[in-house]
Parts: C-alpha cells; structure tokens; sequence
C-alpha cells in the first residue's frame, strides 16, 4: 500500500465516516437502535427527520468541508499558513453552511480574526468565557498528522487554537496527529506511552479517555451517547483510538462508531480518517461510492497526495 493509497483512503474515510455518521448523530444508542434496527450500514436509511433533512443523504458536513479548505491552503501556500486557512473558512461561510456553530459567528464578528487568528481566538474565548472543549476541530488533525514533519506538533496545535483556544482540543489534536502520523508513515498505530507523554505534557485531564479508550472492551463503554457530553473532543479522540485499538477493518470501524451514537458524524471522521490510513482506500467500505460530491474529495485527495509524496521526496 502506498502513500498515496493511504492519503486517499483518510480523506475518503473522513468524509464517509462524516455522511454516513449523520445518520445517528445526537442519538442515544437506544434510538440508534430504534430506527436501525440492523444497523446503519447505507445512505438510503438516514431518516428524514428535523435535524437530518437539512442535508441530502450522502452529503458531508462542516467536518469534512473544512479539511477540505485546510487541505487546500496547505497546497497553495506551501505549509500551514493560519491567516490564509481563517480566510477560506470564512469564505465559506459567506455561502450560509447549514452546519456553522455559534463559536464561528462570533469569530466573524472579529475583523481582524482572519488576519490575526491565533491571537484574535484566545481573545474571543476569553471575553465569551469558554469553557467547552468541542470536537468541531479535531478532524483537522488528520490533516496536520498527513502533513507530518518536524512542525507537526506546531501546526496542529495552530490548525486547532485558531478556532478553538482550549488545551484539551489541543492535547487531543495532538494525540490524533501523532496516530495519524505514524500510521501514515510507519504502517503501525503509534506507542502507547507516546499517547500518554503528549496527554500528560499538553492536558493531563483527557488521560482517562486515552486510558478507556485502550481498555474498554466495548465502544458503549465509552458512553459516547451521554447527553451531557457529546460534543467533547476527548469523547471523539477515544472513540477514534478505540476503533484503532480494537477494530480489524475500515468496515467494522465504520459499523462501531456509527451505531454507538451521539456526535457520530464527528466520531466517525475522525475514526475513519485513521483507518483509511491504516487500511487505504481499497478497504473502505463500498458506500464510499455513494458519496454526493465525489468527484471534490477525489481530486483534492490526489492533489494533497501529491503535494506530500513530493515534499517527502525532497
């Protein structure tokens, strides 16, 4: 398996795990359950109810859409660059994504945040007095980890604060960076103990979610469907070790994370980004076929592919 194979097999698999997760977000595993009784296994059996029919079956959300933006300002200014990223996403949001949590409004209201987003962020959730560690960003550390090197620790802390000025998303980034990193790079999961020297070096509080990640025998023992904790970014971070941990395929990690419920698209994209470069493109599930939008993740991955295999070559 190459590295482009994998490279294309994490961004596929983000957005994948991503549509098909939509499926079952914000679902306790009992109405997971409820409405799919088999499983959710295909597009065609996302239900249509107020929170889904805001998008077309097989369409991605947020998560994969800013990786696709992070992605292309990697590739146009030859390395992250916080500023051109900032200015993408807002772009973007000029276009009124049905998806943009209220913390991206309240960046907007900042003129200078594209400009000075590092710096604006910290200031934004200091004066909104912040306090929720969201997941919204840790997709991006699939990116950053692809994006390897000698700056990997600085880029993904960066490729995260500039939205989200919290050590946890940042300690959780960096963990998911380093797993993506080494999968990507030496064909095997990263060591243990190196997982738990960033925990306890960044944010020595997401250390019981690494430690239930790695022990729990079952993803349900991972309470990703608690109410009071759905959108914590060491609640995706387990979930996606977990599945690197415990799953033999892209297919079973896929079937895990989805069925297990709550902030699922954003479980699954993180998750499945780390298979697919564990496993490659190949191995990702047929569904992936099915995508709405192929044709964007396809050329962006073989572009970002390419862009890596010849800074690795250099």
């Amino acid at each position: 398996m190459n590295l482009t194979d994998k490279i294309k097999g994490a961004m596929f698999g983000v957005a994948l795990g991503d549509a098909l997760g939509l499926g079952t977000e914000f679902m306790s595993t009992q109405e997971v359950r409820h409405y799919y009784p088999g499983g959710m296994r295909h597009f065609s059996q996302i239900i249509r109810d107020a929170h889904r029919c805001m998008w077309k079956r097989g369409e991605w959300t947020n998560d994969t859409q800013i990786n696709i933006l992070l992605a292309e300002s990697i590739m146009s200014c030859g390395r992250l660059n916080v500023s051109d990223f900032a200015k993408r996403i807002k772009a973007w949001f000029k276009d009124n994504p049905t998806d943009m949590v209220d913390f991206y409004r309240w960046l907007f209201k900042d003129s200078e945040w594209e400009n000075e987003p590092l710096k604006r962020a910290h200031r934004i959730w200091l004066d909104y007095d912040i306090h929720n560690a969201s997941n919204e960003a840790l997709p991006r550390a699939i990116i950053s980890g692809i994006l390897g090197g000698k700056r990997m620790m600085g880029n993904t802390l960066d490729a995260i604060s500039m939205t989200h000025d919290h050590t946890r998303c940042a300690a959780c980034g960096m963990v998911i960076a380093t797993m993506a990193d080494s999968l990507l790079r030496k064909g095997e999961p990263a060591q243990y103990t190196e997982l738990v020297e960033i925990c306890n070096t960044l944010d020595p509080s997401i250390l019981h979610s690494l430690e239930r990640a790695h022990d729990s025998a079952s993803i349900y023992d991972l309470e990703l469907d608690d109410e009071n904790a759905l959108w914590h970014t060491r609640k995706t971070m387990a979930a996606a070790l977990w599945a690197i941990w415990h799953c033999s395929s892209a297919e079973e990690t896929l079937n895990c994370v989805v069925d297990a419920g709550g902030d699922a698209d954003t479980n699954a994209a993180v998750a499945m980004g780390l298979a697919g470069l564990r496993y490659g493109y190949d191995a990702l599930p047929e569904e992936v076929n099915n995508l709405l939008h192929y044709d964007v993740i396809n050329d962006v991955a073989t572009r970002f592919a390419a862009f890596i295999e010849q800074k690795e070559n250099r």
